[in-house]
């Protein structure tokens, strides 16, 4: 289940629309005299070039025009358009990292534009604020109804789209810099290359990415929460044992797959706990959720802990954007391994790490 400040809902269209003019319509037109309108509904085709139509900037403030017509721009120049929500800390920071890179480049190689959908006036309040305090200086367009995302097939953001020096697509679901495309070429690599080039592959929609597991090799970052039974703060870092294999469980009582998969774990604990130190830590939004989580963990009989994550703020942290996600922690407090398919990989992965990082074991 996906988490997040805000998450889009697709509903791509069913039925594409092709436009044509004629010069006249009682009679038959040779095919000569036709001329084709961009769809601007048909769902993007990779290696095929892009229609964008006209869309608003909200980031005048900047210097940009009031509007921007992206079929001027495809053809020039290589564009990347990159769909935000504001505040969304992962968007933030991957939407300053392109803006460094862009400018690098120079505007005369590569094109960057932020796209966003607005809800409400506090979405479009918040994009007034965020385009200031983060330094945004390209323009960022008003995605009406969705429409862009739609054709972008955009599930969550942060998400990159690159189009070559020709207007052509070439890859989208773009979510960090630091992703791998292919051997020793990362998004950063494929967003300089079409700069300098004008040229690039296409790598088509990008395999989901989940950015916890750029922690692993790190020691993991320390916060304080509160257990769920008594409202106790506890400190992370004190509640790590440094003879024992550590274990933090991101759920979230909403999730479908960790009521699911969570008292199958809670189970094989029961006889297969020895040598590890399990964690919880539960999203909790409100007095009702926090409830329903406490009815769910004393059903199930946990045998493990759980702590209040308010609004997501640990998972944030961490960079957790599904669940259930697990870290396994080495006992020095270096995250070891992340597994995201709790069904299938938490025994197994307990057992081998148990026997690799714990002596005796």
């Amino acid at each position: 289940m996906k988490h997040g400040n805000l998450h889009l809902s697709l509903a791509l269209a069913s039925t594409l629309l092709a436009l044509a003019c004629s010069s006249g319509p009682a009679e038959a037109q040779a095919p000569g005299n036709l001329v084709q309108k961009p769809d601007l509904s048909a769902p993007g085709r990779f290696g095929e070039p892009f229609a964008g139509g006209t869309l608003t900037n909200l980031n005048t403030k900047a210097g940009g025009p009031a509007t921007v017509n992206l079929d001027q721009v495809f053809g020039t120049r290589p564009v990347v358009l990159f769909y935000w929500i504001a505040g969304n800390p992962r968007a933030d920071q991957v939407f300053q990292e392109l803006q460094k890179l862009a400018a690098e480049l120079g505007s005369e190689r590569l094109a960057l534009y932020g796209l966003v959908y607005q809800r409400n006036e506090r979405d479009k309040e918040a994009v007034d604020e965020r385009v200031g305090s983060l330094g945004i200086k390209v323009p960022v367009l008003l995605d009406d109804d969705f429409k862009m995302g739609k054709r972008l097939k955009v599930q969550s953001v942060p998400n990159v789209t690159i189009f070559d020096g020709e207007g052509r697509l070439r890859l989208t679901n773009g979510a960090s810099m630091v992703q791998m495309l292919e051997y020793k070429m990362t998004l950063a690599d494929a967003v300089r290359r079409v700069g300098e080039t004008g040229q690039l592959s296409t790598y088509g929609f990008l395999t989901p990415y989940y950015p916890v597991k750029e922690l692993v090799g790190k020691r993991c970052p320390d916060f304080t929460a509160p257990l769920l039974t008594t409202k106790v703060e506890q400190r992370w870092s004190s509640m790590l044992a440094p003879d024992k294999l550590n274990v933090l469980i991101f759920w979230s009582i909403d999730c479908p797959h960790c009521r699911k998969s969570l008292p199958e774990i809670n189970d094989w604990l029961k006889a297969n706990g020895t040598g590890m130190n399990v964690i919880g830590a539960a999203k909790v939004t409100d007095e009702a959720t926090r409830v329903k989580t406490q009815e769910f963990c004393t059903t199930n009989s946990f045998v493990f802990p759980t702590l209040i994550d308010q609004d997501f703020e640990i998972a944030n942290l961490y960079q957790v954007t599904s669940t259930p996600t697990i870290l396994f922690i080495r006992p020095d407090g270096v995250i070891d391994s992340v597994v995201l398919n709790a069904e299938e990989e938490f025994a197994k992965t307990a057992e081998a790490k148990k026997r690799a990082l714990l002596p005796g074991a």
